[in-house]
């Protein structure tokens, strides 16, 4: 079973969902390669193969929505670690500027560091899952 770079994974999730872009990224299932067409990428030292656009051995990376990494994740760090602020946190969402007063109030509580480990530790299981789906393991 091919092995995916958990970093790699990760990044290519981050460069997929930003807002705006028109960025893309794949996984080799022969290899576990993430491979990303980007204007950020030089094609010619990261060349991409000519058929990744068909063949059915590259699998798209997800957007970090559909892996359920945006919100559902700080609402559920909310509920488990700040079960006080958890209604407060979610109207927080619903006006702008939200995830930087999100992370105030993180900072606030002093949990920053269970806030950081909290998203890396769904964040690895999330891939994980997604990898297994796929046939691939995540390393």
């Amino acid at each position: 079973m091919p092995t995916v770079d958990a970093n790699d994974l990760e990044d290519a999730v981050l460069i997929v969902s930003e807002s705006g872009t028109s960025d893309q990224a794949w996984v080799s299932l022969d290899t576990g390669q993430v491979l990303i067409r980007s204007e950020m990428v030089d094609e010619e030292l990261a060349p991409l193969p000519d058929d990744i656009d068909t063949s059915p051995r590259y699998i798209p990376v997800p957007h970090m929505r559909t892996l359920d990494l945006g919100l559902e994740l700080v609402f559920d760090f909310a509920d488990a670690a700040m079960p006080d602020d958890a209604d407060d946190v979610r109207q927080m969402f619903k006006r702008s500027e939200a995830y930087r007063h999100f992370s105030e109030l993180v900072e606030e509580r002093g949990l920053t560091d269970r806030w950081h480990d909290f998203r890396e530790a769904q964040t690895r299981a999330v891939l994980a899952g997604w990898c297994e789906e796929n046939g691939l393991q995540l390393g």
